[in-house]
């Protein structure tokens, strides 16, 4: 009797084991079941917001759900990781990120999230080639504008989108590698080139792509670019690096996060689709129009990334002084 009962017992321990795993198969298959939302750190138009939307459209078709990307900028880009930190992880939120999602660890109190034990990896989308340092200034190379720095300590101004931003990193990085001392001056537009050409302000290290037509049409002058190689937008424009500024490296890069604890198969299913996009035709003219160029790194290794990435900018804003003690 005992026995049977046991047997009874496991056949149905069995089947509600069975019944479990199917539900769960069929759930994971479902996904998506509706809207992903993808929150972007900055406001429309900029190159993030570009990315996004394009890599959105994509994998709208590959889904057969519609990707939608809303803009939530504000506090450089501590709002929009707010909100994903706090989303539920069920893989219906996702946020795209830039590195000011790091920088802010280190420049900032109280952010009210943990830039890498609140957030699940997936991709690193794309890198950037960085800036161009552009200026309206009498100076026609790199060694006349830090010549004309040192005369006029302090004098000379570049435009930023804020403390902590890309922006102004570039800026204490020139600083800190030529002995110069320039001002800063926070804007709260993505546009920082009116006020250069105007000569407001000196210069600012901005988005080659904008810069690109402001250069060609003779509207401003590109004096490097702040990154390891030479744009493809701007071919002869060279590096800080080439022109004898050592130690001098400030580039971008792009990247999905999803809250702590989303589902793996969730993640890797955004993953999959997100190099299915990066590999179009389209989105790749636009990474190249945009001075960017695709990843698509396994959600493991961009975790990784960050982790090293944090340890860097911790180090480099120390360096700097923009490290919160």
């Amino acid at each position: 009797m005992t026995s049977i009962l046991l047997t009874t017992a496991f056949r149905i321990s069995a089947a509600l084991t069975l019944a479990v795993l199917v539900c769960f198969s069929a759930r994971a298959q479902d996904y998506p079941g509706g809207v992903i939302r993808i929150i972007s750190p900055h406001p429309a138009g900029v190159a993030t917001d570009i990315l996004g939307r394009a890599i959105a459209a994509k994998m709208s078709e590959g889904l057969g759900q519609p990707v939608i990307l809303e803009n939530r900028p504000g506090a450089n880009g501590m709002v929009a990781a707010r909100m994903v930190s706090k989303a539920p992880p069920d893989g219906y939120i996702l946020h795209i990120t830039t590195g000011a999602h790091i920088a802010n660890a280190h420049v900032a109190k109280d952010l009210g999230y943990d830039v890498l034990a609140d957030f699940e990896p997936v991709t690193q989308l794309a890198a950037s080639y960085g800036l161009a340092l552009i200026t309206n200034l009498p100076v026609d190379s790199v060694a006349e504008l830090i010549k004309l720095a040192k005369a006029k300590p302090g004098q000379l101004s570049y435009a930023t989108n804020g403390v902590g931003n890309i922006t102004h990193v570039a800026g204490l990085l020139f600083d800190a590698r030529t002995g110069t001392k320039t001002l800063p001056v926070a804007y709260n537009t993505p546009n920082l080139t009116t006020d250069v050409m105007s000569g407001t302000v000196s210069m600012t290290f901005f988005s080659i792509a904008a810069a690109t037509p402001l250069v060609s049409s003779g509207k401003i002058r590109a004096l490097a670019v702040t990154g390891t190689r030479r744009s493809p937008n701007l071919p002869d424009t060279p590096t800080l690096q080439e022109l004898g500024v050592r130690d001098y490296e400030v580039t971008g890069y792009f990247g999905f996060l999803f809250p702590a604890k989303t589902p793996r198969d969730r993640i890797e299913k955004i993953y999959r689709e997100s190099l299915k996009a990066l590999a179009t035709a389209e989105v790749k003219r636009l990474m190249e129009r945009g001075g960017m160029y695709p990843v698509g790194s396994m959600p493991a290794e961009f975790g990784e990334f960050l982790k090293k990435d944090f340890d860097y900018q911790g180090k480099l804003m120390e360096e700097i002084g923009l490290k919160v003690k």
